[in-house]
């Protein structure tokens, strides 16, 4: 019988900003293992690559601002008719639409595929998603399938797309669903798709950093946060998988950095984290790679032996998560005081970290913030010596606060995605207005400034 074949597509992003802070589609390259698992024969388009040979022969792309991050290649397009009120320019970040069809005749041409798998991440970039999947049917003519969080949050919007839809996060009811939806003939598999099998990096030719999830789920249950609901309880990688995971594909790729994207990889940290460091100095991996942690580390669950293992192991990114100051931090779940943040610091310091490694990330425009809240807390990181960013707050659908804003009245509920990007919200929402967070981020600024100076 003829192996199938399947194109896994990593799609576009239209919105009035993106920027590639280590995007990698890791969900995507685990159904390519696991299908791979099964004997189906896998290959990638990522959109969104910027590394991509032909992309880079192709197109001017803008240089790495740091360690393997940068801006997109990006062409204007014209707005959803829904966003027209916003004074901004609309664009399609990534790979140009030619290229694209030229790469899907070339596979087709090679005698195509039997399907072709789309991902998603933020719900708000989905005519990113439609757009792709309505070329790969213009070219393919070909099954998609339709996937990711966005799918799983909003499979109404999705099913606009006119994809088959697969809203699960358990990889195990993929050939079920295959079988019955194409008729196909896979067998059922035991494997655990992130216990048991990598990441596919392999379908990459060239990449400038590699994304790995060492742990899934996370134990704190934030009221502006999906983590908790996505998996019904945590897993934990086997260190040692990890660092076969790290070994591989730094030799693979030729990558010198490596980026962990857990929501909550300080669980645990005595059998987990603490031993993938360790196996991380012990076999001389700090000495010639570089490591992050962008997705915001619990303060709180810090201590001085994982920060002084963390600096020896060379990590040159870490975000702490400290989102708001003020009575929020206990309304909002408790994870984090001001105190936890301020202790952190000291921590990180202690070990040799700076500034220029150590940052926290808040938020503005959460309800019921004040700016005093978010001035406060740029207080805070300013005083103990370490960065900090705004990010503006997105209300995703499901989240306890999500639920809230409906109940008061204050979100119907039935908005169109478009409408919750973070972007989007000062000019219509009635929380804080544009002109108040853009005050915000120039206070953030100027206090930035203030405090490089008096360190110079």
């Amino acid at each position: 019988m003829k192996r199938k074949r399947v194109l896994l597509v990593n799609p576009w992003i239209e919105d009035f900003a993106a920027y590639d802070f280590w995007l990698k589609p890791v969900g995507l390259l685990y159904v390519g293992a696991f299908l791979k698992s099964l004997g189906v024969e896998v290959e990638l388009i990522d959109l969104m690559n910027r590394y991509d040979p032909e992309l880079q022969s192709n197109v001017k792309v803008p240089k790495d601002k740091f360690y393997g991050t940068g801006k997109f290649p990006h062409v204007e397009i014209e707005k959803p008719s829904i966003l027209k009120f916003v004074p901004r320019k609309y664009k399609r970040y990534g790979m140009p639409e030619e290229l694209f069809r030229n790469r899907l005749k070339r596979i087709k041409e090679n005698g195509n595929v039997d399907v072709a798998f789309v991902t998603s991440t933020l719900t708000y970039w989905y005519p990113g998603y439609f757009d792709t999947i309505r070329i790969i049917k213009e070219e393919l003519d070909v099954p998609v399938v339709f996937g990711g969080f966005f799918v799983r949050n909003q499979p109404h919007v999705a099913k606009k797309s006119g994809a088959y839809i697969f809203t699960k996060t358990d990889l195990r009811y993929l050939p079920q669903f295959l079988n019955s939806t194409f008729g196909w003939n896979l067998p059922d598999s035991e494997k655990d798709w992130f216990l048991d099998l990598h990441p596919a990096y392999e379908l990459y030719a060239r990449v400038g950093y590699v994304v790995l999830l060492t742990t899934l789920g996370c134990p704190y249950k934030c009221t502006y946060c999906v983590a908790h609901r996505n998996w019904e309880r945590m897993k934990f990688k086997d260190p040692l998988k990890v660092i076969e995971e790290i070994e591989m594909f730094s030799e693979i790729l030729k990558i010198n950095d490596i980026v962990f994207f857990d929501d909550a990889i300080l669980i645990r940290w005595q059998k987990h984290l603490k031993v993938i460091l360790n196996e991380i100095i012990s076999r001389g991996l700090n000495k010639k790679l570089r490591f992050h942690l962008p997705n915001g580390i619990h303060a709180r669950l810090l201590n001085q032996e994982i920060s002084d293992l963390l600096y020896e192991a060379n990590f040159k990114t870490i975000k702490l998560g400290y989102e708001t100051s003020g009575k929020l931090q206990e309304e909002t779940g408790g994870k984090v005081r001001d105190e936890d943040v301020v202790r952190a610091a000291k921590i990180l310091h202690n070990s040799g970290f700076t500034n220029k490694e150590v940052s926290a990330y808040i938020m503005v425009n959460l309800p019921e913030q004040s700016e005093e809240d978010v001035r406060n807390a740029v207080d805070v990181c300013a005083s103990v010596g370490i960065d900090y960013s705004l990010n503006e707050f997105t209300p995703i659908v499901g989240t306890d606060i999500w639920i809230e804003l409906v109940n008061k009245g204050k979100l119907k509920g039935t908005e169109d995605p478009l409408l919750l990007n973070n972007t989007i919200l000062p000019y219509w929402w009635g929380n804080m207005s544009y002109e108040q967070i853009q005050k915000l981020k120039e206070y953030a600024r100027e206090k930035k400034n203030l405090f490089s100076g008096l360190r110079n």
